[in-house]
C-alpha cells in the first residue's frame, strides 16, 4: 500500500477503528443501553457524539501521544480520577432504575449528544490505543500523518467508529422486544464493565507509585 495514497489511509484507519470497537466497552454497551431504553435514533446520536470525541482523541494521540502517554503514566491522580467517574457510574448504572420508552420523540432530547460525549471522554483506553495504532502504521506501513493524509485518517476513524456503533444498535434492537429484561441486563453489564475499567484505573494508579 503506497504511503501517498489517501483512500489506503481511510482504509486502514476505518478498519482499525471498527475492529477497536468490537469488544465490549462503555461507550459500546451505552449505545446498547440507549437502543433498548429509547430508540435507534437515540443511539444513534450517542454513537456520532462518540466517534466525534474518539477521532479528537486519535489526533491528540499523532501530535502528542509520546507526552501524553508519559503523563498520564507518571500522574498516579489521572488514573484516580478516571477511576472514582467509573465506579461512580457504575454505583449510578446499577441503582438507577430505567423506564423503557418506544416513543421516538426521545430523539430531540440534546441529552442523547451529551452522554456520547460523556462516556467517550472518559474512555481511559482510547488514546493509549491510538498511541499504539499510530506507531503501528507509521513503523509497517510509512505513514505520514500531515495535510491531506491526516484528515484521510481521521476521517476513517471516524467512519469505523460510526460503523461499528450502528451495527451494535442494528443487532440490539431485537432486545426491544422484552424491553423491561433486555434493560436490566444490559444495565447490569454495562455496570460490570465500568466497575472493572474503574479498579484497573485504581490498580495502575497504585502501581505507578
Amino acid at each position: 500500500m503506497s504511503p501517498d495514497n489517501p483512500v489506503g489511509y481511510v482504509l486502514v484507519a476505518l478498519a482499525t477503528s471498527f475492529v477497536a470497537t468490537l469488544p465490549f466497552g462503555p461507550i459500546n454497551l451505552t449505545v446498547i443501553k440507549t437502543t433498548v431504553d429509547h430508540s435507534k435514533g437515540a443511539a444513534m446520536k450517542v454513537s456520532l457524539a462518540a466517534a466525534a470525541v474518539e477521532t479528537g482523541q486519535a489526533f491528540l494521540a499523532i501530535w502528542f501521544g509520546v507526552v501524553i502517554s508519559r503523563f498520564i503514566q507518571d500522574h498516579a491522580s489521572i488514573n484516580l480520577l478516571v477511576a472514582l467517574i467509573f465506579i461512580g457510574l457504575a454505583v449510578y448504572v446499577t441503582l438507577h432504575e430505567t423506564h423503557p420508552v418506544l416513543n421516538n420523540n426521545e430523539n430531540s432530547d440534546p441529552s442523547f449528544v451529551r452522554r456520547g460525549l460523556f462516556i467517550a471522554l472518559i474512555n481511559p483506553q482510547a488514546i493509549p490505543f491510538w498511541i499504539f495504532a499510530v506507531t503501528a502504521t507509521t513503523s509497517y506501513l510509512g505513514f505520514e500523518y500531515s495535510g491531506g493524509l491526516l484528515f484521510a485518517y481521521l476521517l476513517g476513524v471516524y467512519a469505523g467508529k460510526v460503523l461499528a456503533l450502528y451495527g451494535f444498535v442494528i443487532g440490539s434492537n431485537y432486545l426491544r422486544i422484552h424491553l423491561d429484561e433486555s434493560s436490566r441486563w444490559v444495565n447490569r453489564l454495562l455496570a460490570v464493565v465500568l466497575m472493572l475499567i474503574g479498579l484497573s484505573q485504581i490498580w495502575r494508579a497504585v502501581s505507578n507509585w
